[in-house]
C-alpha cells in the first residue's frame, strides 16, 4: 500500500516539475530575446546617429560653397571643394547600401579588366585628392583580368583608396596604387607615407564602427564590408603600418580568379 503511494506521489509530482521546468525555460528564452532586441535597438540606434553626423560634415561643406557659388564669388576650389563633398557622401551611401541590401542581393561576379577599373576609381577620387593636395599614382602590370563582382571590386577599392586620401596629410602628398603578377596571383596594393597606425589599431581596424581616429570621417563600415568580401572570395589581405610613416595594403587576389585574356562579357 505504501508502495503505491509512493508511485502516486511520484506521478503526481513529476508534471509539475516538468511543467515548471518548460516554464523556466520559456522565461529563459524571453528574456534572451529581449536582451538580443535591446542590444539591436542599441546597435541601430548608434548607427543612425553616427550616419547623421558623419553626413552632416560634407552636406555643410556643399552648403557653404554653393552660397559662395550664389554669390557670384566662386573659384575653382569652390567647385572642388562641392565635388570632394559630393563624392564623399557618395562613398558613404554606396557603403550603407551595401552594408542593408548584402544578405538580400546577388552581386554575379565578372571579368573585369583590373587596371582599367582602378585607373577609373582614381579618377572618380581626383577631386577629394587634389582638395587636400594629395597625387594619386599607379604601376601596373597590364593586360590581366579578375573574375570578382563588379560592385564588391568597387567597395573594395574605393574604401581603400579613400582611406589612404583620409589619413595621408599635405606632407605624405603621394598614394601609391600596384598591380602587380607573380606566378599567376594579382596583388592590388594601395600604400600611402601618412598617419600610420599601431599595431592594436591594425588588430581592431576591421571590426564595425572602428575608426583608427576620430579626427577623420567615416562610419567605419568600409574595412568591415571590405574583410567580408575577401573572406567570400579568399583574397588575403596584408597590412604593413608604423606610425607617422604611413600604411601599405596588400590584396592577393588568388590564381583561380586571374585571368590574361579577355573573357566574354568583360568590363572596366
Amino acid at each position: 500500500m505504501e508502495y503505491l503511494l509512493f508511485i502516486a506521489l511520484i506521478l503526481s509530482i513529476v508534471p509539475t516539475l516538468y511543467y515548471r521546468n518548460l516554464y523556466l525555460k520559456e522565461q529563459q528564452t524571453r528574456e534572451q530575446i529581449s536582451k538580443e532586441l535591446d542590444i539591436l535597438h542599441q546597435q541601430q540606434t548608434f548607427f543612425i546617429r553616427k550616419m547623421i553626423h558623419e553626413m552632416n560634415t560634407p552636406l555643410s561643406a556643399i552648403e557653404l560653397h554653393l552660397s559662395v557659388l550664389l554669390k557670384e564669388r566662386c573659384s575653382v576650389k569652390n567647385v572642388e571643394m562641392i565635388k570632394s563633398s559630393a563624392r564623399m557622401l557618395a562613398t558613404i551611401y554606396d557603403d550603407i547600401a551595401f552594408h542593408v541590401g548584402k544578405e538580400k542581393i546577388c552581386y554575379p561576379p565578372q571579368w573585369i579588366d583590373i587596371e582599367e577599373f582602378v585607373a577609373n576609381r582614381m579618377l572618380y577620387f581626383d577631386t577629394m585628392a587634389s582638395v587636400k593636395n594629395i597625387f594619386l599614382e599607379m604601376q601596373a602590370d597590364a593586360g590581366f583580368y579578375v573574375h570578382i563582382s563588379k560592385t564588391e571590386l568597387q567597395r573594395i577599392v574605393d574604401n581603400t583608396l579613400s582611406n589612404a586620401i583620409k589619413y595621408s596629410t599635405n606632407s605624405s602628398p603621394i598614394v601609391e596604387i600596384m598591380i602587380s603578377h607573380d606566378k599567376g596571383e594579382l596583388s592590388l596594393i594601395f600604400k600611402d607615407t601618412g598617419l600610420g597606425m599601431s599595431q592594436e589599431e591594425i588588430d581592431n581596424i576591421f571590426e564595425s564602427y572602428y575608426r583608427a581616429s576620430n579626427n577623420i570621417q567615416g562610419l567605419g563600415l568600409g574595412l568591415n564590408i571590405i574583410k567580408e568580401i575577401c573572406d567570400d572570395y579568399k583574397i588575403t589581405i596584408d597590412i604593413q603600418s608604423v606610425k607617422k610613416q604611413g600604411s601599405t595594403f596588400t590584396y592577393k587576389i588568388p590564381k583561380e580568379m586571374v585571368s590574361t585574356k579577355p573573357q566574354s562579357g568583360a568590363i572596366s
